[in-house]
């Protein structure tokens, strides 16, 4: 049972009051509001016992006071224990003004002190109370256990025109922990885990944790917000039974931050941690989680590079198939210092025609001609020389820079395109990558139809690829945008079927014109008879379903042989070509007309 009093609400008698405190109350109970079960009359005012009242007061409240609205004094209902010790005498000030000073030189902190006497100057008050109908301010104060957050409010009594009452009381707790996990919030976790620092042991060594839950949009999108939640509590609870840490915070999101024993740190308890699974009655979600660790060194180094170093190491985990943790060295923190300058020459690079669109030639499975490519990236930069996409488009999907890039590439392919129609040379249709993030950009989607639509280009030039990753979080506004280019005539290509996300309902939902079966199954031809049956039933399905099949990372005659047996469409890899430049694209259709 808890009983609630609102700030805001709250209706304080006094003085006079005696063994009672009068107000309106309520009552939580089974996750449901009820009236106070005490004696009172039929509007809902009831009668507390004073020592009740007290309790909470002296467990939450540093002070309530009366303010008068013409004089400016100021009379005390309540005085917390710790207040009285710190300011001695306070209750013998009756001046509004007197109490801010004093508050002010003793217990603010010094970068704030001049800012609260100016909020908190009586005029500030009046003007906000005519405003807002409240007046709220949070302070900071030093005290025997650190920093404290106080807040400060004042409100309008019911009934008193002249009187106002003034509440400070502490909201730390609330401040420095995550509401929803119980564990410490960013602020909590790094004010505390400094301190910390200086008192662990010197017979263990530690390190800091910083992890990422992948794809946990999925799982909200795929099991529903709770679900979501339950993800959050199981991870919390892996934290602590794998790794006992010595303290652990949740920062945004799905992102927990802890300080752990180098001891617990093996690769068993790693690799447990960061391969989970959800379940949810017959329902089962197989999750991964990144983890960027930082070995405490220095125990005086601040808490907030600690952070960002283990942020750097999580960051620079690429492959969530591979190793699912990283520890911090100069490598990370070298190549975070090559993806900030990546990032600053994008602009200028797009400019300086650095980015050049490579063309892969796709085949014919049946005759090996070739019927179609896929446009690529590559960036010769005038700094680090040839730059693998591997480096910067995930960092540019991350940074939200990758729209630009893909506006490039789509105008340089259909420039191409266009060029070699109205040439009357050989056209084959090219294929672009479309991030999940292009989506949003209403004006790249109206550029791509309108220069379909409004040009001597053919809609079946020009298709469309998207990954089933990237499919399955699309929103209504992005579906409509796929659907009107299949509606205008362009093709439209699922890319990485089968790299880990896929689901039949994908291919119920979207009239998909070709699955690209991804690379890791056509890697296991000749090795596994189960990826061998993936392939041969994913080929039938798609033909079935009305879709054509793309087989990439094809490299050897084994498995070519294996899926032109198998019924594939078409075939990408260097078995036949390797990504090549423009040019050599072009002399490649010529000599092949």
């Amino acid at each position: 049972m808890l009983f609630v009093c609102c700030p805001g609400r709250e209706r304080l008698f006094a003085p006079g009051w005696g063994d009672r405190f009068l107000g309106r109350s309520e009552i939580m109970e089974d996750g449901k509001r009820k009236a106070f079960s005490t004696k009172g009359d039929a509007d809902g005012w009831h009668e507390i016992d004073r020592y009740v009242w007290e309790t909470l007061v002296q467990n939450g409240y540093d002070c309530v006071f009366e303010l008068g609205m013409t004089g400016k004094e100021i009379h005390f209902l309540h005085i917390g224990v710790w207040l009285t010790d710190c300011l001695g005498g306070l209750e013998a000030v009756d001046e509004y003004a007197e109490f801010c000073g004093l508050l002010s030189e003793k217990l603010i902190v010094s970068e704030e002190k001049e800012p609260f006497l100016e909020q908190a100057a009586f005029p500030v008050i009046e003007a906000e109370l005519r405003s807002r109908g409240h007046y709220v301010r949070t302070v900071h104060m030093d005290t025997e256990d650190g920093r404290r957050a106080k807040s400060f409010r004042v409100h309008r009594m019911d009934g008193q025109e002249d009187t106002l009452l003034c509440t400070l009381y502490d909201i730390s707790a609330a401040l420095d922990h995550d509401w929803m996990t119980d564990e410490y919030a960013r602020s909590g976790f790094l004010e505390n885990a400094q301190k910390l620092l200086a008192g662990l042991p010197d017979d263990e060594t530690y390190s800091l944790l910083y992890t990422n839950v992948r794809g946990f949009k999925a799982v909200n999108d795929l099991f529903g917000t709770q679900s979501g939640d339950m993800v959050l509590f199981q991870v919390r609870d892996e934290l602590r039974r794998i790794l006992d840490p010595v303290i652990l915070g949740r920062f945004e999101n799905d992102h927990y931050v802890l300080i752990a024993r180098d001891r617990l740190l093996t690769d068993e308890n790693l690799r447990r941690l960061c391969h989970q699974t959800y379940t949810e009655g017959y329902k089962q979600y197989v999750f991964h989680i990144r983890c960027g660790i930082y070995r405490i060194v220095k125990r005086d180094l601040s808490i907030h590079h600690i952070v960002d170093r283990a942020k750097l190491a999580e960051r620079a985990i690429r492959d969530d198939y591979g190793l699912p943790y990283a520890y911090y060295d100069d490598t990370v923190r070298v190549n975070y210092i090559k993806q900030r300058v990546l990032m600053s020459d994008m602009k200028s690079a797009l400019h300086d025609n650095e980015f050049k669109v490579f063309f892969q030639p796709v085949v014919n499975a049946g005759n090996g001609k070739i019927c179609s490519a896929e446009a690529l990236i590559r960036w010769q930069h005038h700094e680090f020389g040839m730059v693998s996409p591997g480096e910067f488009v995930p960092l540019f999907e991350t940074e939200g820079l990758i729209s630009a890039l893909d506006r490039f590439i789509v105008n340089r392919v259909m420039d191409f395109t266009l060029e070699r129609v109205q040439a009357n040379k050989r056209v084959v249709p090219c294929a672009v990558n479309l991030s999940r993030m292009d989506f949003f950009d209403p004006d790249l989607m109206k550029q791509i139809l309108e220069r379909v639509s409004h040009s001597e280009l053919s809609p079946k030039d020009i298709r469309i690829e998207v990954t089933e990753s990237a499919y399955v979080v699309l929103e209504r506004n992005a579906m409509n945008f796929l659907s009107e280019m299949k509606k205008r005539g362009i093709r439209i290509l699922l890319d990485d079927y089968g790299s880990g996300m896929s689901s039949l309902s994908t291919l119920e939902s979207f009239e998909f014109d070709i699955l690209k079966l991804d690379m890791g199954f056509i890697r296991k031809i000749g090795i596994s008879r189960k990826a061998e049956a993936i392939i041969r039933s994913t080929i039938e399905l798609a033909h079935a379903v009305g879709a054509q099949v793309t087989a990439e990372g094809v490299e050897t005659e084994a498995q070519r042989q294996f899926l032109v047996d198998a019924g594939c469409d078409m075939i990408q890899g260097y078995y036949y070509y390797r990504p090549i430049p423009e040019e050599e694209f072009a002399r490649l259709l010529e000599d092949r007309e």
